[in-house]
């Protein structure tokens, strides 16, 4: 998969602090056909002038490095105007990070645990203009919400009991077949539950689904 119909492939550059790990990735994404490293860096200030120069596609930031981290990077790249779309790689799942992340300026947020095909997802996805996040992050968003929710703490309060039921399952992969056997009832309930949800809260994924959710709550 590319990022348009002439087969142009996804360019990327690294930025990461630790030298082995920024090397071991631009080995593993090389060998990819739908990608191409044309740059990486341990040092954010020449982050920005790659960035600059080379223009790429994705642009890989870790959240955690001396002097100017992924944070202190993502919005001064947004500030420049570029089409390059950012993706953090990072080995915190907490969730004023990825909040914090996604503020920025970022359009994805993985672990440095996922799999390596969870991260060339997110690369696709985000060099596709759409929000990814990693799969566990967004089930532990929802769950850690959602009870606050149930607390009356946070404005997912406004969701029904099944409703929150179903934004857990969701988070969690299930797909309508799925979630109407787990629940015992019918795909079709299963879709108005999902779509009263999506309507209640303003949005159209599971990413979108945990994103709002932790806005709503103000992290």
């Amino acid at each position: 998969m590319t990022t348009d119909k002439t087969n142009q492939p996804i360019t990327i550059v690294i930025v990461d602090d630790h030298l082995l790990f920024r090397q071991s990735l631009s080995t593993m994404l090389a060998n990819i056909p739908e990608f191409e490293v044309v740059g990486a860096t341990g040092d954010g200030r020449e982050s920005l002038r790659l960035i600059d120069r080379l223009k790429p596609t994705v642009v890989i930031l870790d959240i955690s490095m001396p002097g100017l981290g992924g944070l202190d990077l993502a919005p001064r790249i947004r500030e420049t105007g570029l089409p390059t779309e950012i993706l953090m790689l990072s080995m915190h799942d907490n969730s004023n990070y990825v909040y914090r992340a996604f503020k920025a300026g970022c359009r994805g947020y993985v672990l440095k645990s996922d799999s390596s095909e969870e991260l060339q997802r997110a690369i696709i996805a985000v060099a596709k203009k759409e929000t990814y996040l990693s799969p566990g992050i967004a089930s532990d968003f929802i769950d850690h919400l959602l009870a606050r929710a149930e607390m009356g703490d946070s404005p997912a309060s406004l969701l029904t009991p099944r409703e929150q039921e179903i934004c857990r399952l969701v988070a969690q992969g299930r797909t309508t077949d799925q979630l109407a056997a787990d629940l015992c009832i019918s795909p079709k309930t299963v879709r108005v539950h999902v779509a009263n949800v999506m309507k209640k809260l303003s949005c159209q994924s599971r990413t979108e689904l945990a994103l709002r959710l932790q806005e709503m709550d103000n992290v």
